[in-house]
């Protein structure tokens, strides 16, 4: 990847490039830009986009691959709970695979494309002091989290 651009900070710039990382990474965003490798899809596009504007990763399970087996609740995901929209079956690391911040744990499985509207608990980065713990917590990950317009910075 070459850093040849002029853009004056205000435009969101892609950089489509063969392998990022050997072969298991599909995007990363940079403040120079996104790049997708040849791996990467329009999620893939999106996901690193929305980073952009602030949102965070959130993922099933946490450093020791232990998922999050709960039931979803009004507490999980308030700002998108409708009173009963989600079976009572539905797990919460069922509904985070479902979102479009879910980082992938295998490349081969289905990635999600749900923006909800707010915060969703899940298994997060707590970005303290330059150290960035696992947390189980209300992740960013919903439309209410963008905090700024995509650009490069």
């Amino acid at each position: 990847m070459m850093d040849s651009t002029n853009s004056m900070g205000n435009a969101v710039e892609l950089y489509f490039v063969r392998t990022l990382d050997g072969e298991t990474t599909a995007g990363v965003r940079h403040p120079k830009g996104i790049a997708v490798a040849v791996i990467g899809d329009g999620r893939t596009i999106a996901h690193e986009v929305l980073h952009d504007c602030g949102l965070e990763d959130i993922y099933i399970a946490d450093g020791q691959g232990n998922p999050l087996l709960e039931q979803v609740s009004e507490q999980s995901i308030p700002a998108d709970w409708g009173g009963g929209y989600y079976n009572p079956w539905v797990l919460q690391h069922g509904l985070i695979k479902r979102l479009v911040m879910c980082s992938r744990l295998d490349p081969d499985e289905i990635a999600g494309t749900d923006l909800p509207s707010g915060n969703v608990r899940g298994w997060h980065h707590e970005w303290l002091s330059g150290e960035a713990p696992i947390i189980l917590g209300p992740a960013k990950v919903g439309q209410s989290s963008i905090t700024r317009t995509p650009g490069s910075y």
